[in-house]
């Protein structure tokens, strides 16, 4: 019996904790060659909902880590809830859409080839 109750507010304590992860900004696609990284941003009346960073220095977060931080700020520090780690970063954009910032960091990483970004 008390296994069962154990079990019972373990699936409570998930249910809660859940919804609270997931209005954390995610990693949605990154290119680890230019250290590159997608961030789609909390629910606002923006239009723009999704963010372009880059990794200062390694490491990088993975595709589907959830962040926490300033998304406005140029320079910031972002915690990486998912591994615990601390990203320095900086936010380079906002769109719409995750398409037009892959196109922009794909021009970037073209554009100085061996450069450190």
């Amino acid at each position: 019996m008390k296994r069962l109750v154990t079990i019972a507010f373990a699936c409570a304590l998930a249910l809660q904790i859940a919804p609270v992860l997931a209005e954390e900004p995610q990693v949605t696609w990154i290119d680890a060659s230019c250290r590159y990284f997608v961030v789609k941003l909390p629910e606002s009346d923006e239009p723009e909902k999704f963010g372009l960073f880059s990794a200062r220095v390694p490491p990088m977060p993975n595709t589907g880590d959830q962040l926490k931080g300033s998304m406005t700020a140029i320079e910031t520090q972002l915690e990486n809830l998912t591994t615990g780690q601390i990203h320095n970063v900086i936010h380079w954009a906002d769109a719409k859409s995750q398409e037009q910032l892959v196109h922009l960091a794909s021009e970037k990483c073209a554009g100085a080839p061996g450069e450190q970004h």
